[in-house]
């Protein structure tokens, strides 16, 4: 009998801890639940943050001229560089009833077999009036409430220019309040059971949970699973000039090993960090002096240098991560979005 309760308390405990971590999970960590384990690269908006930021109150049922203000000023200001609907987000609200106005959070993930895009919409919001949306829009209904709603090429592009491709397919979950689009039905449908968790997530790839948790509560967020940012931000997208100049600058630094993840993020402040994740902590060690040198050098490939925009304010290596503290040197312009397309020389491989 005592063997039987003290299985009861650990089995009690282990499921408390669980359900309280769940509980305590930040927005990014939430949104890499929810995304496909074949996910290479996710952009992350927490759009919630970026209307407190910007002081937008904007209500349940904004309509578009205060949308597309909205989004003009969180263009402005950056926070929007993330996002892949920013641009449809006025049509978005009008005709779906959903979009970065009334949305806790967007993450958009890419993958060698399609892409998809997921929208965190608000507690209670009433899925009833997506569905008849959806179908007053002309989608074709699934026959499940979780199954695919078919719209199409045609369908989308003849509703509004401005809505992207990859909403061609929608999934409604109302259970976890997630609305799940592609431009491809079958992939959606991956993606789909994913964000159910009937299917892997991408934050069960080694390193990706340690990524979410260096960058904390980001505005915007993007992040690299595995190697796929030697590939993403490669130098092998400069010329061989800058290629040469590059490895001999790396040499000087003292040398790089490859990643094994990546992680930009943006603070509301507009601060930026960046988290890089090696194979154990010795390497992550070994890669802080000269990635950090790196990252105050010479921008090979994209012209000047990285110190010309941002001041390195803090460097350390933390358990397998690098972790790289910038400060923008403009109060405007922006800041994500000037470094998260290659080639980007301190993240080299």
């Amino acid at each position: 009998m005592a063997g039987l309760a003290l299985v009861l308390l650990v089995v009690l405990a282990v499921g408390g801890w669980v359900l309280w971590e769940r509980a305590h999970r930040t927005p990014v960590q939430e949104a890499l639940d929810h995304v496909p384990a074949g996910a290479l690269r996710v952009s992350f908006t927490d759009w919630r943050l970026v209307r407190e930021r910007l002081d937008a109150d904007l209500g349940d049922s904004p309509d578009r001229d205060e949308v597309e203000d909205f989004i003009t000023r969180a263009y402005d200001s950056d926070l929007s560089a993330a996002s892949s609907i920013d641009e449809s987000a006025g049509a978005l609200q009008e005709i779906f009833g959903f979009g970065p106005a009334t949305a806790r959070w967007e993450a958009y993930s890419q993958a060698r077999g399609g892409a998809s895009m997921l929208l965190r919409v608000p507690d209670g919001t009433d899925f009833d009036v997506l569905a008849d949306n959806l179908r007053s829009a002309g989608y074709k209904a699934p026959e499940e409430d979780s199954g695919v709603w078919n719209g199409g090429p045609d369908l989308v592009s003849g509703l509004d220019p401005t809505i992207s491709p990859e909403l061609q397919y929608v999934v409604l979950l109302e259970d976890s309040s997630l609305v799940v689009t592609s431009d491809r039905a079958g992939y959606l449908r991956k993606a789909a059971d994913a964000a159910s968790g009937d299917r892997a997530s991408v934050d069960e790839k080694q390193g990706v949970s340690a990524l979410a948790d260096r960058i904390g509560t980001p505005a915007a967020a993007l992040v690299w699973a595995d190697d796929f940012a030697c590939e993403d931000l490669a130098m092998s997208q400069a010329d061989d000039e800058d290629q040469s100049r590059a490895e001999k600058l790396v040499r000087e630094a003292g040398g790089v090993t490859p990643l094994k993840g990546l992680a930009m993020a943006m603070e509301p402040d507009r601060t930026l960090r960046v988290v890089a994740h090696f194979e154990d902590g010795d390497s992550a060690e070994e890669n802080l002096r000269p990635r950090a040198r790196l990252a105050v050098g010479e921008a090979v490939g994209r012209g000047g240098s990285f110190a010309d925009d941002f001041e390195l304010a803090r460097s350390r290596a933390l358990g397998s991560e690098v972790v790289l503290d910038f400060e923008p040197r403009s109060e405007s312009g922006f800041v994500l979005s000037a470094l998260y397309d290659g080639p980007v020389l301190f993240a080299t491989c």
